[in-house]
Parts: C-alpha cells; structure tokens; sequence
C-alpha cells in the first residue's frame, strides 16, 4: 500500500513533467507536486525512476525535440527548441549533440538519419562514486529504528565539499574551534551533519553540507556560526560503522528499501547524521555514526 502510494506520487511528476516540458521546472516546484519535501524528494525520485528529476527533464526534453525534428520539418530549430523548454538554440544544440552525437540540423537535412533509430543511451552521470561502489557490494540489511525525538538546540556553520573535501574539514574544525572557546569539550560533545543536497545529484563541488554540535547552555552565535534548533519528532534512525561506501549503502537502504515500505514520508528538514565517534577519534576514513531521516506518517 504504502510503495503504490509512493510510486502515485513519483508518476504523478512524471506526468506533471511530461505536461509542462515548455515551462520552468525546479525540484521545489517538483517537489509540491509530489508532496514530499524538497530536502527528500530527489532521492525518493531517484530510487523509483532511476535518474534524476533533471535527467529526466533533459531526457525528455530532448526526445521530444528528435520526435519534431523528425515529422515536423515545418518547424524551424528555433521553434523546436523554444516549445521544448530550451532558453536558446545554442544550449539546445549543445545537449542535443552531446547526447545523440550529431547537431539537430543534421537530423533534420538526413533523411537516412530521420527513418533510423538514433542514439538513446543515457549520458555519463555524475554520480558520488561511493554510492555506484555500495550498489555493487552485497546488500546490508540494516536495522532501522522509529524514535521520537525532543528538539535539539545546536550551533551550526554551514559548508561545501568543494574541490577534495577539504572545505567540509576546514568548516569542522572552525566550529570545534569555537566551541571550545566558549569552554566546552568537544569529545564529549554530540555532533551533528546535515545533508542539505543529494550527493547523487548535486556536484561535489557544490554539494553542501552543514555541520553542528548541541549547545549546552545559551550563548550569542555570531561570525559564520548559526544558533538553531534541530526539530524534534519521529525519526527513522540506523547505526552505521564502516567506510564512506557502507554509508552510501546505509542511505540507499533508507531511501530505496526502507521508507517507500514505511508508511512514512520524509519531513520538510534535511537528513541527518549523528557522529558517535568523531574524526579526531577514528580519522575521516571511516564513520560511527546514525543515519537519521526526520519523517511523519503518511496521509491517504
């Protein structure tokens, strides 16, 4: 019951995407349609469909346009282009060529090329790495728990990977930096990252990712430091100790497997990971930490 009520929702973008293909598309507007929240919805989109919102966007966007090209040789390229969603004719001749190999004009000129099959493989996919290598390892039957949650209150910097990861650790260390300044000890301190992308789809070098440590008492936040709150509520909560790959394997469990059987949907909050052991005890190779998804039951 409760995966038909997610694979509904998914087609139900599916079709809006389909619909709309002339028009502005975003994963917020995406996201209300679907009903789920932005933070979560590409990830559930990508577990049912297999791709991202945008390559499917792009995918079809592009298909269409062949679909033109082909039986409607009234139509000029720039007409094509426009009713396809495309801003210009020259970033549609770019997409076009890079995924079928040839520019539109000369599917258009060829009638060879027009009465043939064109090229319909996907492109290369930018993909994190460390989730292609988990889905080739044996499955982890995790263990996934229900909790309910009291508000955390943290202090938080936000951050990106950047061009190594480096950023996120120069980030960390700022807000450890600071919080021991204000007389605290960090190895006894609970710390928090919160994925604000999804590595599958957001670039490494723009993927961002916050990180946070619960406050003890109250004090001013200032500088790049944020005083927030974590919200409380029910979580879908899993243990996770191992490498980078055995997290990605962690998340793909609760998005792909777990959640779509749940009865639940991911909150409009970020999915978070609590550090039990930090990098200052086991390095930033390997990970102790629970994989939390802020979730709410579903309502038919």
């Amino acid at each position: 019951m409760e995966d038909h009520y997610y694979r509904q929702r998914i087609n139900e973008v599916s079709n809006h995407i389909n619909d709309h293909l002339q028009e502005e598309l975003n994963i917020a507007r995406l996201a209300d349609v679907a009903g789920f929240s932005s933070f979560h919805f590409q990830r559930i989109y990508k577990a049912f469909k297999n791709e991202t919102p945008y390559e499917t966007i792009s995918r079809l966007r592009l298909e269409k346009a062949a679909f033109l090209l082909k039986h409607h040789l009234d139509l000029k390229i720039q007409e094509i282009a426009l009713q396809v969603g495309f801003g210009s004719v020259e970033n549609f001749t770019r997409q076009f060529k890079q995924r079928y190999g040839f520019p539109p004009g000369k599917l258009r000129k060829d009638p060879e090329l027009r009465n043939s099959r064109i090229y319909q493989e996907k492109p290369d996919k930018d993909f994190h790495i460390a989730y292609e290598e988990g889905r080739k390892r044996t499955p982890v039957n995790f263990k996934v728990d229900i909790e309910d949650l009291p508000p955390t209150p943290v202090a938080l910097i936000k951050a990106v990977f950047g061009a190594d990861g480096s950023e996120l650790i120069t980030a960390y260390e700022r807000l450890m930096s600071w919080y021991e300044a204000h007389g605290f000890d960090r190895t006894g301190s609970r710390r928090f990252g919160m994925s604000v992308d999804d590595p599958e789809v957001t670039p490494a070098n723009l993927y961002r990712y916050d990180f946070a440590v619960a406050l003890e008492r109250g004090f001013s936040a200032g500088d790049l430091i944020e005083k927030t709150e974590i919200p409380g509520g029910l979580y879908a909560v899993l243990h996770c100790e191992g490498d980078l790959v055995k997290v990605a394997q962690a998340w793909d469990h609760l998005y792909k497997d777990w959640l779509p059987q749940s009865g639940y949907v991911p909150r409009h909050y970020p999915a978070i990971e609590e550090f039990l052991k930090g990098p200052e005890q086991i390095g930033w190779e390997r990970f102790d930490i629970l994989c939390k998804v802020p979730i709410e039951k579903i309502k038919f």
